[in-house]
């Protein structure tokens, strides 16, 4: 059993996915994730991709005139950004198979842009460990789909962040099908409490036992 300080796996929780300083970046880069889960995400485990533009560093606001275009060979697509920094990006994967590249109308460093992934929490507190890191599942066959002979290269999830209401500590307890019983804990924390849950396959038919119904689940990839 290891236990994991709630600051530590909170800051890693709230790392996207993918996130960029731009004046240009390769439009793949951010759509990666989304064209994959497109194809592989057939039960809709993840919740909609958020795209987002953001003031690189901490606070502030996207200036007034800021603006973002999608470049696709010789065509130029302006793409809307929404008053919180939401981007509304098309998922076409002959973009990304053209080299796309999208674009922004600031100095290189000043704006990020990035991705955020965030899989639906399981309904309860008591369930199958299968049903807890659905999550994983369907990355991990999107890697193998994907990624073929080369999949060993692809980045692969190593645990699933599962994270609660703030308030109080929270725990899971998983009891195998050998009989072992496992327990990960956690602390409670101002803005949530998060337990780094290991992913094993082979833990599947395990029963785990929520100390309150999750909130977000995010899975961490190596």
């Amino acid at each position: 059993m290891r236990r994991f300080a709630c600051a530590a796996l909170l800051a890693c929780l709230a790392s996207p996915p993918f996130a960029a300083p731009a004046a240009e970046v390769p439009y793949k880069d951010l759509a990666r994730i989304a064209l994959l889960l497109r194809e592989v995400d057939e039960q809709q485990v993840f919740a909609p991709s958020r795209f987002y533009a953001q003031p690189s560093g901490r606070g502030g606001k996207l200036p007034a005139d800021f603006r973002i275009e999608a470049v696709v060979g010789r065509e130029i697509v302006p793409l809307r950004v929404d008053a919180d920094g939401t981007l509304h990006l098309p998922l076409r994967q002959d973009w990304a198979d053209a080299g796309a590249r999208l674009r922004v109308n600031q100095p290189k460093g000043t704006t990020t842009l990035g991705y955020s992934l965030r899989a639906r929490p399981p309904q309860g507190t008591r369930m199958r460990y299968a049903q807890l890191t659905e999550a994983a599942q369907v990355m991990e066959r999107g890697v193998r789909e994907k990624a073929g002979p080369l999949r060993f290269l692809a980045p692969k999830v190593r645990a699933l962040g599962i994270v609660f209401a703030p308030g109080r500590a929270e725990e899971i307890v998983l009891r195998l099908t050998d009989g072992t019983v496992k327990r990960f804990r956690t602390a409670a924390h101002g803005q949530g409490s998060g337990i780094e849950l290991p992913w094993h396959p082979q833990w599947a038919d395990a029963q785990a036992t929520l100390s309150a119904p999750a909130v977000r689940i995010i899975p961490l990839m190596e």
